[in-house]
């Protein structure tokens, strides 16, 4: 449970500065007035490249940098713009910093940056919690803001129980250059948890393969697998997928469907070497009545015929028929379709332990224009009850 312990008088609105900042604390977190002796660890956090990454921190950054974000929080704070504080742990005197940058009409602006030594933690958001419940004593509405890429802050507002409210072009200005930009709010009349589930993708593991989250490192690979002639004609003609041929716009896609809570993916790696050997995914979660999942796959072209999607399939299966008591998702059924001409995948999913139940004739789009039966295939969970899915019912 959140505590806010205000040591000084929280209702004055930065008449004095830093007197009237309210200390705030839920007794592993401490917000706080900013000190001159948070200078170094502030040069600390805005050297580190996250920060030059994700903020419009000067390059270089410096102690004078430093003391005179000091007087401009206290200036903010006097003239009621923004309400800046310290963020402080028992280990990490000078933890970052957060703030509430006031638009106007009952409405503010987040803002927030952590030093490396207190990242990976929770601290942030437990910050952002404290900070919340000072800020809607004063604001109705808060919104968020970050660079499109910043799936740590997105992360960190998913899991206070911002929105996600879309994505504004050209919004945020960093040295210059504009930047596409995230965008989210919360309400102080909302609940403070996440609005919808964000999937992370469990390790499953055999001698041979790792199933493991999809990662950036796996761009190369995913980008030979995009322009592959094979995968291109067997690949269905979905728009968004047919024009990436950049491996990291593929994992954005993938990052952005699981903060969603839309789908499953899986980078299908070699066991030895943890190089990507193909991708596996569930979607459609929910099917018709929460009890299905639909499959799609695809190998590298180096690492066809050595038995790699019969494996991964078996893998998935077991976990997603895996009751949820037991660390799965108590599906009662999978589904998956392919191309009827397309031998190797038929192959494969025949051998996982799928059954062939109709084709629909020229269903399935490949190459640039043609088109196939769409075969279709499914497997039934033998052990399923009502209890696999839902373990109170």
């Amino acid at each position: 449970m959140r505590r806010a312990v205000a040591c000084a008088d929280d209702g004055a609105m930065g008449e004095r500065y830093p007197e009237d900042v309210p200390v705030l604390s839920d007794d592993v977190v401490t917000l706080r007035a900013h000190r001159e002796s948070d200078v170094d660890g502030m040069v600390e956090q805005c050297v580190d490249p996250e920060s030059i990454r994700w903020t419009h921190v000067p390059v270089p950054f410096g102690r004078t940098d430093a003391t005179d974000y000091l007087a401009m929080i206290g200036e903010a704070w006097r003239s009621g713009r923004e309400y800046g504080f310290a963020v402080q742990t028992d280990d990490v005197p000078f933890a970052g910093s957060i703030s509430l940058r006031a638009h106007g009409d009952g409405v503010a602006e987040i803002a927030f940056g952590l030093h490396p030594a207190a990242r990976g933690r929770g601290v942030c958001t437990r910050a952002v919690n404290l900070l919340l419940d000072w800020g809607f004593t004063r604001f109705e509405v808060v919104l968020w803001l970050a660079q499109v890429g910043n799936w740590a802050s997105r992360r960190v507002v998913w899991t206070t129980g911002f929105t996600f409210d879309g994505t504004v072009a050209k919004l945020l200005r960093q040295r210059g250059e504009r930047f596409d930009a995230w965008t989210g709010s919360l309400r102080a009349t909302d609940e403070r948890a996440p609005a919808q589930p964000w999937h992370t993708s469990p390790e499953l593991t055999s001698d041979r393969l790792l199933l493991r989250p999809v990662e950036p490192a796996d761009a190369d690979r995913f980008g030979e697998l995009l322009r592959d002639p094979r995968s291109k004609y067997y690949g269905g003609r979905v728009r968004v997928v047919r024009e990436l041929t950049d491996g990291l716009a593929m994992i954005d896609r993938i990052r952005h469907a699981q903060a969603n809570g839309e789908r499953y993916d899986w980078c299908i790696a070699d066991a030895g070497t943890g190089l990507m050997v193909g991708h596996i995914q569930l979607f459609d979660l929910h099917g018709l009545d929460d009890t299905e999942a639909k499959l799609g796959y695809s190998v590298h072209p180096d690492s066809r015929g050595r038995g790699v999607l019969r494996s991964a399939l078996g893998m998935v299966v077991e976990w997603a028929f895996r009751p949820v008591a037991d660390g799965g998702l108590g599906k009662r059924r999978l589904s998956l379709t392919t191309a009827a001409s397309n031998k190797a995948s038929r192959h494969a999913v025949e051998q996982a332990g799928f059954t062939h139940i109709g084709t629909e004739p020229e269903a399935f789009t490949i190459g640039e224009e043609g088109f196939d039966d769409m075969a279709i295939y499914h497997r039934l969970n033998p052990n399923w009850t009502t209890a696999s899915a839902n373990p109170s019912a």
